[in-house]
């Protein structure tokens, strides 16, 4: 039998925060340790099922779980095949509503915006305490998704395992002087370029349009800035007008390939992601992933304060955190301070990869996740 079910809408080879987070986690836990059921929402799933060692099973549908009587027996006929002493609901909402009606105690999984968005709106925060105080954990990806679960649930809220998004601190490396040269005549750049990487979903959250703007301001003191923005999303058109009008000196690489990711990332001199708040605090950055994946490659950080982001940078001391994250003169200032200063970037990139090691390394962090999850899912019994 599985110790726990894990049923999430958001599992590889679908891309995105939350699928890398949830299998690099518990792909990790040990073998037969849990059973991922999840949506068939994906033209490679079976491809990528077929290549790891956790049981996936998919159910036979294009569209999202939701708490609908479908999805019950799903998960019910799941729960017949496997005999888990839990089952872990990621959404916690709103498909955490399902969860009270399960032959088997629940728990939630909250990365973010799925408790910021009902837990602020009068109409949508009843039923999301209603999820969070009837689940018997959560496990929350970092601070800033507990804070909000706790301003909703108050004392209601029930045990806690906080586990933050991690990075594979052995494929995320720094790079010597002659593989960093390597890298950069790759993508046609010189070595005493300075190089600013960006990686994310092109969506306005991230803020790349306020860096498009940064860096179209720092050119005239570094007349040789490159500006290499990696990711794919609904708003590149948008920001590839926009660099384009203001003849910024920015390339879009598109989609980045796994094995380019890391060693591209190692070859930059800074990490820039400015990510903001929106429609007044609705829609945040949960964590960064790409923060730490940067880290841990000993390259320094500049992000924009906004959710959990400053959670992954650490202030003055793996980079900068920007508080006004809309400010372009905030953002140019910041990049100007490091772009001056090689000894203080070198300082906190040093200071990052030692940092990622010892906080944010999935294995540990897997190790950690497991251990806090035996009481629940009866795996140390």
């Amino acid at each position: 039998m599985a110790r726990h079910l894990l049923v999430t809408n958001d599992y590889p080879p679908k891309t995105g925060g939350i699928q890398v987070y949830l299998h690099e986690l518990w792909s990790r836990l040990e073998p037969g340790r849990a059973v991922v059921l999840t949506a068939r929402s994906h033209p490679d799933a079976d491809a990528f099922d077929a290549r790891g060692d956790i049981v996936i099973e998919r159910v036979a549908t294009r569209t999202l779980f939701w708490p609908t009587p479908r999805t019950r027996r799903a998960i019910e006929e799941a729960i017949a095949r496997h005999d888990p002493a839990l089952v872990l609901l990621d959404p916690a909402w709103p498909l955490g509503l399902i969860g009270p009606f399960l032959s088997r105690p629940f728990g939630v999984i909250v990365h973010g915006a799925e408790v910021t968005i009902p837990g602020r709106l009068p109409l949508l925060s009843a039923s999301l305490r209603f999820v969070l105080a009837r689940a018997r954990v959560m496990v929350s990806a970092g601070g800033y998704p507990e804070a909000e679960a706790r301003h909703t649930a108050g004392s209601r809220l029930g045990p806690v395992i906080q586990i933050p998004p991690g990075v594979d601190t052995e494929r995320f490396v720094p790079l010597s002087g002659s593989e960093r040269a390597a890298v950069r005549e790759e993508l046609s750049l010189s070595s005493a370029d300075p190089l600013i990487v960006a990686f994310s979903r092109l969506v306005p959250r991230k803020g790349m349009d306020t860096l498009i703007r940064a860096s179209a301001e720092l050119r005239a003191e570094f007349p040789k800035l490159v500006v290499s923005i990696g990711g794919a999303g609904r708003d590149r058109a948008r920001l590839e007008r926009l660099a384009h009008s203001l003849s910024a000196p920015v390339e879009f690489l598109g989609r980045v390939a796994d094995d380019l990711l890391p060693r591209w990332l190692a070859a930059g001199d800074l990490m820039v992601m400015d990510c903001r708040s929106r429609w007044a605090g609705f829609e945040q950055e949960g964590f960064g992933i790409v923060f730490v994946e940067a880290a841990a490659c000993g390259v320094a950080q500049v992000a924009g304060r906004s959710g959990g982001s400053h959670e992954a940078v650490s202030d003055q001391v793996t980079g900068l955190v920007v508080a006004n994250s809309r400010s372009v003169e905030d953002l140019a200032r910041a990049i100007r301070e490091l772009l001056v200063d090689p000894a203080r970037r070198q300082r906190y990139g040093a200071a990052a990869r030692e940092q990622a090691v010892a906080r944010f390394d999935w294995r540990a962090l897997a190790e950690l996740l497991g251990t806090s999850l035996a009481p629940f899912d009866g795996y140390a019994t």
